[in-house]
């Protein structure tokens, strides 16, 4: 359990530094807000499903990565989409 929350501090810290890079080259807040949400709202949803499935909770599980997994890979797909399309304009 202790190196979930290791790796999870610093998938963590990976996101903040890239977040930082975008704001240093000029990313629009938009797509770093979509970006970030999507990444926590994921890294959240890892966590709920780990800490269900020790508890042998396994329907708390599936249901925790559906509500919370789906929506966040979908909130960083389109933070991507929007990050290419203001680079090409």
């Amino acid at each position: 359990m202790v190196l979930l929350w290791i790796l999870l501090g610093i998938t963590s810290a990976i996101a903040l530094i890239i977040s930082y890079y975008w704001i240093k080259f000029g990313a629009p807040r938009l797509v770093l807000i979509t970006g970030l949400s999507g990444v926590f709202m994921f890294l959240f949803a890892v966590v709920w499903a780990i800490i269900s499935i020790s508890k042998g909770e396994l329907m708390a599980a599936s249901l925790g990565i559906l509500t919370l997994g789906i929506p966040a890979i979908l909130l960083i797909a389109s933070g991507w989409k929007l990050l290419e399309s203001k680079n090409t304009e």
